[in-house]
Parts: C-alpha cells; structure tokens; sequence
C-alpha cells in the first residue's frame, strides 16, 4: 500500500537518522521528486541517444512502504496534533516521544522495502512520426532508479503531432486561434481519453488513436466538436476517397442510436447521385461507434 507524499518526510527523517550524518541537509520533498524527474530524464536521454527524446509529462509520486511505517505514521500523527494545539504537556504525558525511538528502529529493519513510484510519459521522434509512451518508473529508499515498467504507448503520425499536444494538455483545438478551452472541447477529450484508458493493453488502442487524432483534425475544419458537423465532414471525405464524382442532394441529421438509455452509437442518411446525366438518386446510411468511427455503410436502393 501507499501513503501521499506528505508521509515521505518520515521516511526521509529516519534515512538521514542512519549512521552518522551530522550537518547532512535533508531534502525536502519537492527537491526530491525533482531529483527523482531529472534522473529519469538522463535514464532515458542515454538510453535514447540516437532518439530525438523528449519530456512530455510527469505522474504524482507515490510511495509505497511496509507497515512497520504505518504504526510510525500514527506516532509522529498524533505528535503533530499536540504541537499543532500548543499541549506540550499532553505531549509528554501521552509518552508518544518515548515510543517513537523503537518504532523508528523496527522500520529501519524495513527500510530496504520502500518504493517511490512516478509515471513519466515521454516522446522519441521518428521520420514520419513520434512514439509516446507512458512508463513507471521505481526508486529505492536510495534514490536510485531501481525498476523500469513499459505500460502502454502508440504512434503519433508527425500531421498530428500538434494536435496531440492540444490533446495530451487540454489546450484548444477547434479553431487555429489562441483562445481558452471550452467546456465542449474539454468534454470531448475527457470522453475519448476514457476511452484510450479502456483500450491500454489491447490492439485496438493505436487503431483508436489514429482516429482520434484524425477526428480531432476534421473538428478543426468544422470548427465545432459537435458530433452532426463533424460526421457530415467524415461522409464528404467518404466520397472524396472514393475518387468518384457524386452530388449530395441531402444529408439528414445525426441520429442518436440507444439503449437503456446509453447512446451506442449513431446514424446518418444521405441521398446522393452520380455526377452524370439521368442517374439515379441513392440513399446510403452511415453508422458510426459512440466514438464517430465509421462502421457500416449500406446503400438502400
């Protein structure tokens, strides 16, 4: 189990207290997640030498310990609450001073099993493209990186890549302007960054961002994350891919498909023709994930 970092001081208290290490600074705790972020970076830039790496973002420390720091925990919790209230006389009544040496000592038994934990999610530029990946990185009671966990990555095609920054930090994507993130586009990213959470471990997840990141590009050519824009946009780049002429007589709105209440997916008609002479008006639907991933396309007549 772990505690928040608010707990690390304890274990940083006890560290510095073995051996003889009078007028060693102890550092706090953002000096030591920052000392904790820098050496991961160097990990990697020389382990990716020939890699153009870059940081992207860092997790919360966690830190995992054994219980024989949990009993110390509510040793020195229940001290600080006497100090915090002035009773230095409940204090040394309580006799918790007099039992804080022992415990110390049955946690320095344990020490070697102290685990810091922090998330790095980074890029290595390619040719065409950048790979992100989220790893997990381990640290021992020493300071040293002592376990490296790959937990998922997928490419990013370098068209994208500004996009997977909007993305990746929240920032605004819906137009070419420097404006604030609204309420619509952070719904829409919070949506499908569920999604990505769903999909780690799985092969469906590089196929979903490659969509995601293609969505979010026909959203800037909208202008609008609005799902019946944007599908009007995904069924106009159908055709074009086709490389056949067609004209769009009408496009029906979007429909929601649910059940029990849960939208699971959508619909969309059109009727179009051939750009040729007496050709004959067809209507095709569209049917699309919850996601706008085109599924199915069925011509009705």
């Amino acid at each position: 189990m772990y505690k928040h970092v608010s707990t690390i001081l304890i274990i940083t208290f006890i560290i510095s207290s073995c051996g003889s290490l009078v007028n060693t600074p102890v550092n706090t705790i953002q000096e030591q997640t920052l000392g904790f972020h820098e050496a991961i970076e160097d990990s990697l830039k020389k382990k990716h030498s020939e890699e153009k790496y870059q940081s992207l973002a860092f997790g919360k420390m966690k830190v995992f310990k054994p219980d024989a720091f949990l009993s110390l925990d509510s040793l020195y919790t229940i001290k600080q609450k006497y100090l915090e209230n002035d009773d230095l006389r409940g204090l040394n009544e309580s006799g918790v001073e007099d039992l804080i040496p022992r415990y110390r000592a049955e946690a320095l038994k344990e020490i070697d099993e102290v685990k810091y934990e922090i998330e790095h999610i980074y890029q290595l530029e390619k040719t065409d493209s950048i790979t992100v990946h989220h790893d997990f990185f381990v640290f021992n009671y020493k300071d040293s990186i002592s376990m490296i966990s790959p937990f998922y990555q997928f490419n990013v095609l370098k068209k994208y890549k500004s996009l997977f920054y909007d993305y990746q930090f929240n920032q605004h994507f819906e137009t070419t302007k420097n404006y604030y993130l609204s309420d619509e586009e952070l719904e829409f990213l919070n949506f499908f960054k569920a999604r990505e959470a769903e999909l780690i471990g799985t092969d469906q997840l590089q196929p979903f961002m490659d969509h995601t990141f293609h969505l979010m590009s026909l959203v800037k050519k909208s202008g609008t994350v609005d799902f019946r824009n944007v599908s009007r946009k995904i069924v106009l780049e159908y055709y074009k891919e086709l490389n056949k002429e067609v004209i769009i007589e009408s496009i029906v709105n979007l429909l929601a498909l649910e059940r029990n209440d849960k939208v699971i997916g959508y619909e969309l008609a059109i009727n179009w023709r051939y750009d040729l002479e007496n050709s004959k008006e067809t209507t095709t639907t569209f049917e699309f994930s919850p996601y706008l991933e085109l599924i199915k396309v069925k011509d009705l007549n």
